[in-house]
């Protein structure tokens, strides 16, 4: 799927990996300053009970991991498709490819989660080298859907993505649909490792 070509210059275009290491920051900085203020706290005396603070600095080297590998990913919607770009690489999901697109949302105790969802019309590439962390293999939507879809999670910014959805795809948009507060799923790290170790084998 990867393109040789680029988003057309009207389209909409959201920075997806900075809007998530931007929201990330202030957490990592309030679990790693309490990790680092309770070690520091320790070894001047404070005593060892403030040790307990420690693993905020593990909670903030968490978090940031999780984003840090996709703060250059941009996303772009346009008359072609839906496009997922990183550095050089970009890649696009053609609308005429899909069979429906919308929001899924469900409660994360006081919050709201929402997720893209790209439903294909037939069968993936889940091992695409931009977008198979973002492939999931779940229960359809509706009959004559694949279980396997495209998923974004967008909680922060869930806004604008609905909105270029239904002004580039309103042929597709099937709507907000809520969903049990486990559907969200992660990505088949596992999955992924074996069929691409497969595939490097079978290569001459």
């Amino acid at each position: 799927m990867i393109s040789d070509t680029e988003p057309d210059a009207d389209a909409t275009v959201v920075r997806y990996g900075l809007r998530w290491l931007l929201w990330v920051l202030p957490w990592v900085v309030f679990f790693g300053g309490l990790g680092v203020g309770g070690l520091l706290t320790a070894l001047l005396g404070g005593g060892l009970g403030a040790l307990w603070l420690l693993p905020g600095v593990f909670a903030a080297v968490f978090m940031l991991r999780s984003v840090w590998g996709w703060r250059g990913l941009v996303t772009a919607l346009d008359a072609n498709g839906f496009w997922v770009l990183r550095g050089r690489q970009a890649v696009l999901i053609p609308w005429d490819s899909l069979a429906g697109v919308g929001l899924y949302w469900a409660r994360a105790g006081k919050r709201l989660v929402h997720t893209v969802e790209l439903c294909p019309r037939g069968d993936i590439d889940r091992d695409d080298p931009l977008l198979w962390e973002f492939v999931r293999d779940r229960a359809p939507l509706r009959d004559g859907l694949p279980r396997l879809r495209y998923r974004f999670d967008v909680r922060h910014f869930f806004g604008v993505y609905e909105k270029a959805l239904r002004r580039w795809a309103p042929e597709l948009w099937f709507g907000r649909i809520e969903q049990p507060g486990s559907y969200l799923g992660y990505p088949d790290h596992a999955g992924h490792r074996q069929r691409t170790a497969a595939r490097i084998t079978r290569e001459p």
